[in-house]
């Protein structure tokens, strides 16, 4: 399929998202989920260069400059993007390469609107005055991203994953679920496997009895020490 403006290769299909989504919940603890509508959209960005300059007393005391990507449907601000161009691997095509339907969004926002938007929101990002801060160029792009519906027990929720990057976003708005009690027994024992694991309950152990976790670390030394003694003596 043809593209109007450049966009990223798409490097996440279907069977990588299903993983990407399936980690991204196991992070959050479910293990059991039902994933509902998938969507794969285009949507229209533009990307402008911008620099930030703050004078105090005729004294220059602030000079920044960078990119900034405005989504040119929604004028929301999409911080990963300039990123994405500058450190990663990008290759830009003006064709899918791909036969997965997708839709492709419109750009609502004029340049100057998107332009607009991003010098007042940089501004409210970085604390300086609106009128300290040049936003110039516009690149537009075409940025691919999955939406994901997937159904948990607290409810359905929606998960957005860059196209390009795998990169998840919205995962923050799905509930944890609360580990049962087998659950949270293997976590302890593996994490006691490690003398970290170890370090870190006896921390805890320690704050909740208001004690010197040094003194904790003591008692437990001369238990293993009595054991030790008990072992190899037989008293």
């Amino acid at each position: 399929m043809k593209l109007a403006y450049p966009s990223p290769t798409l490097t996440v299909g279907l069977d990588t998202l299903s993983k990407v989504v399936a980690d991204t919940l196991r992070k959050k603890h479910w293990h059991h989920f039902k994933e509902g509508t998938v969507k794969l959209l285009y949507i229209p960005v533009y990307v402008f260069t911008y620099e930030v300059f703050v004078e105090e007393n005729g004294i220059v005391v602030m000079e920044q400059s960078g990119k900034v990507a405005v989504n040119g449907e929604t004028g929301e601000i999409l911080e990963h993007i300039p990123y994405v161009l500058d450190e990663m691997p990008t290759e830009m095509v003006t064709e899918t390469k791909h036969d997965y339907q997708v839709e492709v969004k419109d750009f609502v926002l004029s340049k100057d609107e998107a332009k607009e938007l991003a010098q007042i929101k940089l501004a409210s990002l970085l604390k300086v005055p609106r009128n300290s801060i040049k936003v110039v160029g516009g690149t537009k792009l075409l940025w691919p991203v999955w939406k994901v519906w997937v159904e948990v027990r607290e409810g359905s929720y929606r998960l957005d994953v860059d196209g390009a990057t795998g990169m998840v976003f919205g995962a923050e708005k799905v509930p944890e679920r609360e580990l049962g009690w087998y659950e949270i027994t293997q976590q302890v024992l593996s994490e006691l496997r490690s003398p970290r694991g170890w370090a870190k309950y006896l921390n805890k152990l320690a704050n909740a009895l208001h004690i010197p976790p040094a003194l904790l670390y003591i008692v437990l030394a001369l238990i293993i020490l009595w054991f030790l003694k008990i072992i190899f003596t037989g008293k």
